[in-house]
């Protein structure tokens, strides 16, 4: 199968070459003829009213969540999966240097009763994944704690039963600014 560049330059230029315009197939043409349009159009004067809309909107649509079970004395307590999301986040994230929480993923039992947690880590290049990892561990543990409540039997709310490590980019910065959604 012959293919052929594209006769428009990155900044969606056409070339001065008119020969070069013969290579482009017609559907080709056709697009960056609409997509020339639709970009030359002046925005919608309500543009930013509407997308304010949409965003009210998202923001009340409800979003799934499960009741997860308190522990010892708080076993009386349900807490809102989400909520235990965002407690668990909030706590590792402002207390882990050198790391930043990318997920954090619940399993839950059909009793409500919390059976693990995953917290994805993005980490500075050098840092110490192990110590993180503990650290994160501990961190999580009282969050846990604060938010659930101690088991009755003492156990310790967070073990590790496994630990995966994945590198999927790198940063030398602050790893709170990186976007996970770029990997």
């Amino acid at each position: 199968m012959a293919m052929s560049a594209s006769p428009h330059h990155h900044d969606g230029s056409t070339p001065l070459d008119p020969a070069a315009e013969d290579v482009a197939p017609v559907g080709a043409r056709a697009l960056d003829d609409a997509t020339r349009l639709l970009r030359d159009q002046p925005p919608h004067p309500r543009a930013v009213e509407i997308a304010d809309q949409v965003l009210q909107r998202s923001l009340r649509t409800p979003r799934p969540a499960e009741l997860v079970r308190g522990r010892g004395t708080m076993s009386f307590l349900r807490v809102s999966s989400l909520v235990l999301v965002e407690r668990l986040r909030e706590h590792v994230d402002s207390h882990l240097d050198g790391g930043a929480v990318g997920r954090v993923l619940l399993d839950v039992e059909r009793d409500g009763r919390l059976d693990a947690v995953t917290i994805e880590l993005l980490v500075r290049y050098g840092s110490d994944i192990l110590v993180l990892g503990d650290r994160t561990r501990r961190l999580a543990a009282e969050a846990l704690t604060q938010t659930l409540g101690a088991a009755a039997d003492g156990t310790e709310p967070v073990t590790m039963a496994v630990s995966h490590v994945h590198v999927s980019d790198v940063t030398v910065g602050d790893p709170h600014l990186v976007d996970p959604s770029d990997e």
